[in-house]
């Protein structure tokens, strides 16, 4: 069953008003890639909320923000890889969490001592000659 909010409901013009732009505004972003509304069998355009949404934000890159139709294309394509490399990295984050504790406590060993000696040359062969 589909989300309450991904379910269209809205024909163009009515999502039109609920924007405050014009149903042409709503083709072109269609047109541009921008957006992807769902279709009856005859064709009608339907807009769900999670699509108003979308074009709000829209809206608010190139009228607020200045930037063109090209841009926005770019700026959505990069939120959405952001947001799908922060779903991994949570997901990475669990399983690094959880991962040593699936595979139990470890074996406790003492660790042995290590004793380092450091010998000079003047160990081996006697005080250092002066140079003749």
């Amino acid at each position: 069953m589909p989300d309450a909010h991904d379910e269209p409901r809205y024909q163009i013009g009515i999502a039109a008003r609920l924007l405050e732009c014009h149903p042409q505004t709503l083709r072109l972003y269609e047109r541009e890639g921008l957006i992807e509304p769902d279709r009856t069998q005859s064709g009608v355009r339907l807009y769900c909320d999670a699509d108003i949404d979308l074009v709000r934000r829209i809206q608010s890159f190139t009228q607020d923000l200045g930037v063109n139709l090209a841009g926005v294309h770019i700026i959505l394509k990069l939120l959405d890889h952001m947001e799908k490399l922060q779903a991994e990295l949570e997901r990475l984050k669990r399983e690094l969490k959880e991962g040593p504790k699936a595979l139990g406590p470890g074996e406790q060993r003492p660790r042995p001592a290590v004793r380092v000696q450091i010998s000079t040359p003047e160990d081996e062969t006697g005080p250092a000659q002066p140079p003749r």
